[in-house]
């Protein structure tokens, strides 16, 4: 009798264990997900802890005020207004993934109790602005953290220095493609607009895919400091695309907001043309400046004709360039080109780069719009130029057969 009792002892001791052991393990659980949370909070939040009154394209009487700020290991936000003061400080108890790219869906609670969701996302995945978007008291706002300093204007337009088009060197591709295994990051700057791009390109460095970021236009700009810039446009929307620029020299910048890494850009003049007569389809891969490394091989006729490396490109373009002219001893380099490939074909703009000196010394006035002429490669491997009136396209050069 002792014994069956004390076997039943131990299996109801060890039945009495197991919701322990559950609460245990929910409780590290519970620790875990809060921590994670906690972690991803604060990568997400420690840019935007300072107050920033809402981008807004019209003046508004009663602008809103974000702010992130955290107290001990609770993360809050604060929503304010110019007219009503405080509207809610709130306590931030979850963050996850909307299922969108660089949108994050808050849980929050308000300081009167009531539970209610956010969608915050930093525009464009960099630091420079940030959207927020709840039924809870009707936000659906903007906020750049330029405007965190109210007494800074915002200037239409883009300091000249910036003005062109720019691109990275060429980098791995990060989609790991085997067939285009290198991109360039385009960013093109007119006095109004801008437009990012992604070029793909092969082995050789011939372009075949351009993937559009971003047109916009309404172009203001902050001098934050000596060569430091803020730039911010729209473009269908409300939203703003927002730039942080750092000049590094007359050819060189450095631009945040891009992507979620600063980018460095130069300004996307190729080298000197090379023999000018070649065909640019059969002639060597010779590439731009930054592609010397490449493999140099004969490009096959046909198979490639629509498929250039950027040195080609203006190789192939310039005595058109050159002949616009006739009484400046203008070079390639004293241009800027934007290629691009659009519905299967190889588009290139080109920009007159006003801080070159030819420009400087003839007193160029710096306020006409850079772009000089537009130019593709058509479906039979003939450049043509548009016709700047008619908007038409006019054959300009023959691919001569070797």
């Amino acid at each position: 009798m002792k014994t069956r009792i004390l076997f039943i002892s131990l299996v109801s001791a060890g039945v009495m264990s197991i919701p322990g052991c559950n609460r245990n393990k929910a409780d590290l659980n519970n620790s875990n997900n809060h921590n994670n949370s906690s972690n991803q909070l604060n990568q997400l939040l420690s840019p935007a802890t300072a107050k920033v009154p809402e981008d807004s394209q019209t003046d508004k009487p009663n602008l809103l005020y974000s702010q992130f700020y955290k107290d001990g290991n609770q993360w809050h936000w604060k929503l304010s207004s110019k007219q009503d003061g405080l509207i809610d400080d709130s306590q931030i108890k979850s963050v996850k993934s909307a299922g969108q790219k660089d949108v994050y869906k808050f849980n929050l609670v308000s300081n009167t109790n009531k539970k209610y969701q956010l969608n915050f996302n930093w525009i464009n995945g960099g630091h420079q602005a940030y959207t927020i978007n709840t039924s809870y008291h009707s936000v659906d706002a903007n906020f750049i953290l330029a405007d965190t300093n109210q007494s800074a204007e915002w200037h239409n337009g883009t300091p000249q220095a910036l003005e062109g088009s720019w691109a990275t060197d060429y980098t791995k591709n990060p989609n790991n493609s085997q067939q285009l295994p290198y991109i360039k990051q385009f960013l093109n700057i007119t006095d109004t607009t801008t437009n990012s791009f992604v070029n793909e390109y092969d082995g050789n460095h011939r372009l075949y895919n351009s993937n559009t970021n971003s047109n916009t236009n309404n172009l203001s700009y902050q001098a934050t400091s000596q060569g430091l810039y803020v730039l911010k446009s729209y473009s269908n929307t409300s939203t703003p695309v927002v730039y942080n620029i750092a000049i590094i020299n007359a050819n060189q910048i450095k631009v945040t907001g891009l992507t979620s890494a600063p980018l460095t850009l130069v300004k996307s003049s190729s080298t000197a043309t090379t023999t000018q007569d070649q065909d640019p389809i059969t002639s060597s891969q010779s590439g731009s400046s930054t592609a010397s490394s490449a493999t140099s091989q004969q490009a096959t006729p046909g198979t490639t004709s629509n498929h250039l490396t950027d040195q080609q490109v203006v190789n192939w373009i310039w005595p058109q360039v050159k002949s616009i002219y006739p009484n400046m001893n203008v070079s390639s380099t004293d241009f800027t080109y934007m290629p691009q490939m659009r519905n299967g074909l190889l588009y290139v703009d080109v920009l007159e780069n006003h801080d070159a000196a030819v420009f400087k010394n003839s007193k160029v006035d710096s306020n006409t719009d850079p772009r000089v002429a537009s130019f593709r490669v058509n479906s039979s491997g003939q450049l043509e130029e548009m016709d700047s009136t008619t908007g038409s396209w006019i054959v300009v050069s023959q691919r001569t057969s070797k």
